[in-house]
């Protein structure tokens, strides 16, 4: 049986090979030099992750919840991941939609070898900007956009990336952006996340006033802003889920 520490040395190798699969910040400045990524992993091991790649002039971007956190998510965020590299390397596609098709068929594919009926999978929002051009599908995950000082919600599919016996086309969202905007994809373990004088959710319409609150501020304030948000609602309580948002100021 393995002692603490080796248990421990385990989760940390673990996390390292985890974090090899996510990009840099060096490679995101380079792509994005107005980003940012609050990044909050439950435990050691998370289940969410970010995806960023570019081809040509068109850059891809993601942030994925896998279901479960821990060993069981991140065991999850490195097959899906892969389902996402393997649809954009070796079929070429670029429209968030059919990005999103494929990767159900690859991941469903494998989740289903074993015979059994693996219910897991993961919720995402997929982009790809081509200049001002933005695209946009998810599964279950929104999007949102603040324009003139507006946020507006670009709605999910109402379907996860996994096994589903009749799974149904992802709709693809297409808008031309405008500089000063601001894109926000994330997971909803920031606003799950149990604290405040109640002891409540944070909730969705609040993290949005937030947001709203706080979009003129340069964007790397902004991250600094919801995580000091985060920490303070949380106060004593566990951590609820893992946390990920991605901002990309145009």
């Amino acid at each position: 049986m393995l002692d603490a520490k080796e248990i421990n040395d385990s989760y940390n190798n673990a996390k390292r090979i985890q974090d090899s699969i996510l990009p840099s910040e060096t490679y995101i400045r380079d792509i994005f030099p107005d980003s940012f990524i609050l990044y909050l992993p439950r435990d050691i091991l998370s289940g969410d992750f970010y995806w960023i790649e570019e081809v040509n002039e068109t850059i891809i971007f993601a942030v994925a919840d896998c279901t479960g956190h821990g060993i069981p998510g991140a065991l999850l965020t490195v097959l899906c991941h892969n389902a996402l590299n393997k649809v954009l390397k070796e079929y070429g596609l670029l429209n968030p939609g059919h990005i999103l098709d494929k990767t159900l068929e690859i991941l469903s594919g494998d989740l289903q070898k074993s015979g059994n009926n693996i219910a897991d999978g993961m919720d995402i929002a997929v982009c790809t900007l081509s200049g001002n051009h933005l695209q946009y599908s998810g599964a279950n995950n929104p999007m949102w956009i603040i324009h003139n000082g507006v946020l507006t919600e670009y709605k999910a599919t109402k379907q996860a990336i996994g096994f589903v016996e009749m799974p149904n086309p992802f709709l693809t969202e297409e808008l031309f952006l405008t500089t000063g905007d601001i894109i926000y994809i994330l997971t909803d373990g920031y606003s799950d996340q149990f604290g405040g004088i109640e002891n409540k959710k944070y909730k969705t319409i609040r993290l949005r006033k937030l947001l709203s609150s706080i979009y003129h501020e340069p964007i790397i304030e902004q991250k600094i802003i919801l995580e000091r948000e985060f920490i303070e609602w949380k106060g004593s309580n566990d951590q609820t889920d893992d946390v990920c948002i991605m901002g990309v100021k145009i």
